[in-house]
């Protein structure tokens, strides 16, 4: 078939799924990317986050790579921060590149992309908004500090489990990020953590809003996957970053 009668005959980009279900990602993907830009996902048994769960994955995404750029992807993203930086935060780049070479195709991760996402934002201080239980602020706190090396001003848990998400509502990203922020005013970005809960809609009345950048994982990871693939589209209605970079 003609590269210019296919879903993806702008940019094929496979993703590596890191969740227990894969249910609002695809349909909030193909929300946001113009068309002509396809989505090919293989999905990694995250589990508890285990650390014998994330040794998994990450040996999976790696082989993950290999069959999605055989597939004819023109990038691979894999997807997952803590798998991502499973082995210390400076391994990541050194696999990305690793990888590129060897598959012969582009590649970058969750992690990577957030990092260039925070960066042309320009953000300093993050407030996070994340929907798990509270158990989990510490490390999403910790990855904001370490890996990015932002301040962060707070941390708001949703209070919900891996198997819940995709039962979230949209009107609780709004409702959450509005509490957040006004509770941490100093902050210059609120992000919201995890691409399997319904968040996109919530970006742009909150920038309007409060005036500040809101970042999403699940919006890094396809303006990321868009800009290294060659689609330079400005989306509008999903945000600065997706507009303005």
């Amino acid at each position: 078939m003609p590269r210019n009668e296919i879903i993806g005959n702008r940019a094929r980009i496979g993703y590596t799924v890191a969740a227990v279900t894969t249910e609002v990602y695809p349909v909030d993907w193909y929300r946001i990317v113009p068309d002509g830009v396809s989505l090919m996902m293989i999905t990694l048994p995250l589990g508890t986050r285990s650390p014998d769960d994330l040794e998994k994955c990450y040996q999976l995404s790696i082989e993950a790579a290999y069959t999605m750029a055989q597939a004819g992807a023109d990038l691979v993203l894999l997807g997952g921060l803590p798998i991502n930086i499973a082995k210390g935060n400076k391994a990541i780049d050194l696999l990305i590149k690793k990888l590129e070479k060897e598959i012969g195709v582009k590649v970058s991760c969750s992690a990577i992309a957030q990092r260039n996402a925070f960066s042309a934002l320009g953000t300093k201080k993050v407030c996070i908004v994340h929907p798990f239980l509270e158990d989990q602020n510490k490390r999403h706190e910790e990855h904001m500090n370490d890996y990015f090396g932002l301040e962060t001003s707070g941390v708001f848990s949703g209070g919900y489990s891996l198997f819940e998400l995709g039962k979230l509502p949209p009107n609780y990203a709004l409702e959450w990020g509005r509490r957040a922020i006004m509770e941490n005013p100093e902050a210059d970005t609120l992000y919201f953590g995890c691409p399997h809960w319904t968040v996109i809609d919530a970006i742009k009345p909150l920038e309007e809003e409060f005036d500040v950048s809101v970042m999403t994982s699940l919006q890094a990871i396809a303006w990321e996957s868009m800009r290294k693939a060659g689609v330079k589209d400005q989306v509008e209605g999903f945000g600065r970053l997706l507009r303005d970079f």
